[in-house]
């Protein structure tokens, strides 16, 4: 019986030990190559592999939610899983739980690309601007 563990994803034998910054009691193994928390309790790789059409998207979505954010990578992840044939359509609810998960699964949750705050300073810029011209227009009559 061999003790060297591989990822049941990839079916690569790099495994290494990391401490999660929030959690610094539980150790979490992840795999080197392809950055997914591998569990000791899954033992059937086969069942756990997906396909390549699948694996893509999931990478699509992983570098959507780094860039753009949560919600682009949760539409173009339901928009993709429903054109894909052979896999049933899914909603939007499953879309965004599937999204989370693989964020979860690989360690990525902090890293997602929060929303922009700078609304509130645009609407204040716009206001001032009305104001501005109302003034404007009512002293120069």
């Amino acid at each position: 019986m061999s003790t060297v563990q591989e990822c049941p994803w990839c079916g690569s034998d790099q495994i290494i030990r990391t401490i999660p910054e929030k959690d610094p009691v539980n150790v979490i193994i992840v795999c080197k190559q392809c950055q997914r928390i591998v569990s000791g309790t899954d033992s059937n790789s086969v069942a756990r592999k997906t396909n390549p059409a699948r694996q893509s998207v999931e990478e699509k979505v992983i570098q959507l939610c780094m860039n753009a954010g949560k919600l682009p990578a949760i539409k173009y992840y339901l928009t993709e899983m429903n054109k894909t044939p052979g896999i049933p359509p899914i909603g939007l609810r499953e879309a965004k739980e599937t999204v989370e998960a693989i964020l979860y699964t690989r360690g990525l949750s902090s890293m997602v690309k929060k929303p922009n705050k700078n609304g509130g300073v645009i609407a204040l810029i716009v206001l001032v601007l009305i104001v501005a011209c109302v003034v404007y227009f009512f002293t120069h009559r």
